[in-house]
This record gives C-alpha cells, structure tokens and sequence, in this order.
C-alpha cells in the first residue's frame, strides 16, 4: 500500500505578502468581465480570484507539494487569515480548472510587464523610438503520460507528453510580453503569427523562426520588426555591401549586405544579412533584419541578438528556482493556469527586488516563508539592507 504524504503543519506556513498585490492587480480585469453561470452558481465556495491565489500560494510554498495538501492547508486559520479564502475540498478545487478561465490571467500578466518594464538604453530608445525588443522562444514541459490531449511524440517504445511555453520576453529590463501555452507538438512559428504578434514590437529570434518567410513578412505587414539567425544554408542574392566601421570588423563582423531572400522567387524587401565570426569560439553567425541600415548598425544587431540570450536564462531560471514540480490540475486549462502563475508568480518576485531572484534568494525566500528567517535577515539576503 502506498504512504500517504503528510499534511504540512500550520506552523510551517506564513502569510506571503504577493498574494495581495496578485489580488489587487487581478480584481479590475475580474470587475469587468461577465462570469460565467457557473461561476456565478451561489454554492460555489471560492471564485477565480481564489483559485489563482491558491496555485499561486503553492508554487510560492516549497511545503505543499499535491492538491490533497493544498486542500488540507485550506482548513487552517493562517491560510484563511492570510488569503481571505475558507476550507476547499478536493471535488472542489479539482473541478475549478475546468470553470476559471487562464485566459484570465493575461491581463494580470500585460499589467505587470507595463509596471516592470525599464526604458531601453538611450542610444537604442533614440534609434527605435516607441517600439520594444522582445525575444521570441519556446520551451517544453513534460507531463504526466495520462494527459493524453499533450501527446508530443514516440522515442522507441516510449510516449512522451508535454506543454510548450511560448513567450515573448524584454530583453532589457526583462517581462513577458505575452504568453501562449500549447501542446509540445504545436509549432513554434504557426503560434507566433496567429497568437502572439503585434506592432510596434522588434522581435529577436532563433533559427527557428527564420525558416518561415511568410511568417517574416507577416512581422512586418503588422507594423513590427525582426533580428532572427539565419541558418548557414540559407539561399539569398547579395544586392547591395553595405559599410562596416574599424571597430566592427574588429569584432568578427565580416558581412553586411542588403539581400533578396530565396532562389526561385526571391523576397528583396530592403532586408539586411550581417555576418560575423563569433569570438572565442570561431563559430559563424549570419544574422537577418528587416530594420533599415540607418536605424541600427550590423554591430546594434549582433549586440541585440547577443542578448537574446536573456530568454534562455529566464527558462532556465523559471524550471530550476520557482518550478511546476507537481501538477495541480490535468486539463488544458489547468495546466496552462499552473504555468500562466508561475509567470505571475516570477514578474511579481521581479517587481519587488528589480530583477529576477537567484537560487540563493529563492532559498531565502523560502525559509522566510516557513519562519526559519526574520524580515531583516530577508532583506539583507536580498541585497535589499546592507549588512552591518
């Protein structure tokens, strides 16, 4: 027979002052929808808002680990005194992620990008004027194999299941610019043009995306720009070399042409091609943009595509420091509330400290969270009081 976890004790378990800020970002957008008949059903012993602050309180409680012990937290007075919510049972918590829409938490998400997002440098905001430089990627959560609507792919004699992430991520300043959460298999190119695009953005973007010209003139037709790798077998016709300074080639760059891309029917859209070789590693990068050569220089570009590696670390930060380890709910919607929080749960730890907490701050986080910490001894771990 199988050991039943036990129930974390009430003493192990604090007020988290982010819940409330989460409540007063979510409850105007909760305001102004039309709930559902469900919802709406008097019964019904918490709402969307409680919900939301309930996954929000587990990913942020290292102690609870399984509905069943979010359910059995829900009964202490601390919890209630802490969330405003009562006891939830099991039938109830498991049926609310098919009655709360995650699509709700969009808007939490864009407010918080808006209060969070720092001015580019000076020298970019004045070659780009109103428009943001947002890296575009994806990454991939495996789930549990009885999720059979996330089936991503045979290896042997092995099913594999999963959840990809696509995001949209400020590359100075650091935020989600949006977010779309879909079956691993689901193509990274076809959710950017029908889900994720908007104008005014420059998006910066892996090989992935430059494969898909449709998809590079659909960027544009919108009102935005792109910075994307081009892969090394890439077919283009050079129609124009443009400058380079002293300093650029001594950086590797050894390219920069304007182009016509393609073979049989090329695209010449006044796009750009720089290359360069990358230092230290010799590795070749060809980069693409649709940006005119007097708005950034090829060295603007590598710089810029050289940060696109912020994305990558934001993944990385997201699965090591405030992980999914234990799915909470099952369905489509469940799942993507459980991920869409844990976005929340990173810009609200962001907005508090001004930048992303590091493993060390998010065990002092945690330690604060089950009292082994005081409030001062928080804050100097967070570099947020000088030591004495």
């Amino acid at each position: 027979m199988a050991r039943r976890k036990p129930v974390p004790r009430e003493d192990t378990l604090s007020g988290f002052k982010l819940l409330e800020r989460f409540c007063e970002l979510f409850e105007p957008f909760d305001q102004r929808r039309v709930k559902s008949v469900r919802e709406s059903d008097p019964r019904r012993g918490f709402d969307a808002q409680g919900y939301f602050v309930m996954m929000l309180f587990t990913l942020l409680n290292p102690v609870i680990d399984s509905m069943r012990g979010l359910c059995a937290v829900s009964k202490f007075r601390r919890f209630e005194q802490g969330t405003g919510l009562g006891p939830v049972s099991l039938a109830s918590f498991s049926e609310a992620q098919s009655v709360f829409d995650a699509n709700l938490l969009r808007g939490v998400l864009r407010e918080l990008l808006e209060r969070n997002k720092d001015a580019l440098p000076k020298e970019l905001r004045g070659k780009l004027g109103q428009r943001e430089l947002e890296a575009i990627d994806s990454t991939i959560r495996e789930v549990i194999p009885r999720m059979g609507w996330a089936f991503w792919r045979e290896q042997g004699r092995n099913r594999h299941h999963g959840v990809r992430l696509h995001l949209r991520w400020r590359i100075f300043g650091g935020g989600c610019g949006g977010a779309e959460l879909t079956p691993a298999i689901e193509c990274e190119q076809r959710t950017l043009r029908h889900e994720l695009i908007e104008a005014g953005i420059v998006y910066v973007g892996d090989r992935n995306y430059s494969g898909n010209y449709g998809l590079l003139e659909r960027i544009v037709e919108v009102g935005s720009d792109f910075i994307v790798r081009l892969p090394e077998r890439a077919v283009f016709k050079e129609l124009e070399t443009l400058p380079l300074t002293k300093a650029e080639r001594a950086a590797g760059i050894t390219h920069h042409v304007r182009v016509a891309l393609g073979d049989e029917k090329p695209i010449d859209r006044n796009w750009r091609v720089v290359r360069m070789i990358i230092p230290g590693s010799g590795e070749p990068l060809m980069i693409l943009a649709s940006l005119p050569a007097d708005t950034l220089s090829a060295g603007d570009l590598c710089e810029i595509y050289r940060r696109r590696w912020s994305i990558e670390m934001f993944f990385r930060w997201l699965k090591c420091t405030l992980p999914c380890r234990h799915w909470l709910a099952e369905s489509p919607n469940g799942v993507a509330v459980q991920v869409y929080m844990a976005l929340v749960a990173a810009l609200l730890l962001a907005g508090r400290n001004g930048k992303l907490p590091g493993k060390r701050h998010m065990e002092a986080i945690r330690l604060w969270q089950t009292g082994w910490i005081e409030d001062d001894e928080l804050q100097q771990a967070l570099g947020l009081k000088k030591s004495s």
